[in-house]
């Protein structure tokens, strides 16, 4: 008796999930630090929004969903991180700026005391060694309007009007009072460091000062009276 062969149909093969959302989610993400693959996110996020459509991908339709989410939002979290983080690079660079009138001001202090221990007279601020290079950002004032150092030849001048006008709108007073070794030597200096309308200002004095928010300003530090970065 011959056997009864039985012959099966063949099973067909499970199909393969696709990686396409899981690569398009990925990229979404990442897309959200580096800025440039936010299209190829997208793109992608859109492909596999396509491809998981198919009865056989379907299973990976939420992960499409979720990429296709993740990347439509970049562009507002982007938007969001660099109206947060541009504001404060450009607040850092225009203090870093700020350190110049603040070395160059301390340069005028140690030179004042020098000449007032040796008992010459402080006619300028030349003569006193203080020569800010081409570049310097701002004039630097021993007298107005006769004493003055003006802003270098790379940036935009300042006018002499508008200088002792943020002057006196700050209430500070270069000068030499007295006679030296017993003088009163200030200082300013007077800068636009981030191309507005309002002027920094600083000054230093061989004597402590009340500021005019009643703080103590103590001999021989720089003192903003008028912050640019912060107006």
């Amino acid at each position: 008796m011959r056997g009864v062969t039985t012959h099966r149909p063949p099973e067909s093969a499970a199909p393969k999930k696709t990686v396409l959302p899981g690569v398009a989610l990925g990229f979404a993400i990442t897309s959200l630090c580096v800025v440039f693959l936010w299209p190829v996110g997208l793109v992608l996020a859109i492909m596999a929004m396509v491809k998981t459509g198919k009865p056989e991908h379907a299973g990976r339709r939420g992960l499409a969903i979720t990429a296709l989410i993740v990347a439509g939002l970049g562009p507002f979290v982007i938007g969001i991180v660099a109206a947060i983080t541009i504001p404060n690079f450009i607040r850092f660079q225009a203090r870093s700026k700020q350190a110049e009138c603040k070395v160059n001001l301390k340069a005028v202090f140690t030179a004042a005391r020098v000449s007032m221990v040796d008992e010459q007279p402080l006619v300028s601020l030349d003569a006193m060694g203080i020569e800010p290079g081409p570049r310097n950002r701002y004039a630097y004032v021993l007298r107005m309007p006769e004493e003055v150092i003006p802003v270098g030849a790379a940036f935009p001048a300042i006018d002499p009007a508008e200088i002792q006008a943020a002057l006196a709108q700050a209430g500070v007073k270069p000068g030499v009072e007295g006679t030296c070794p017993d003088c009163v030597v200030t200082a300013a200096c007077v800068g636009n460091v981030d191309n507005d309308d309002t002027l920094d200002v600083w000054s230093i004095s061989t004597v402590n000062r009340t500021a005019a928010n009643g703080e103590t300003i103590e001999l021989g530090t720089p003192y903003n009276h008028v912050n640019d970065v912060r107006e």
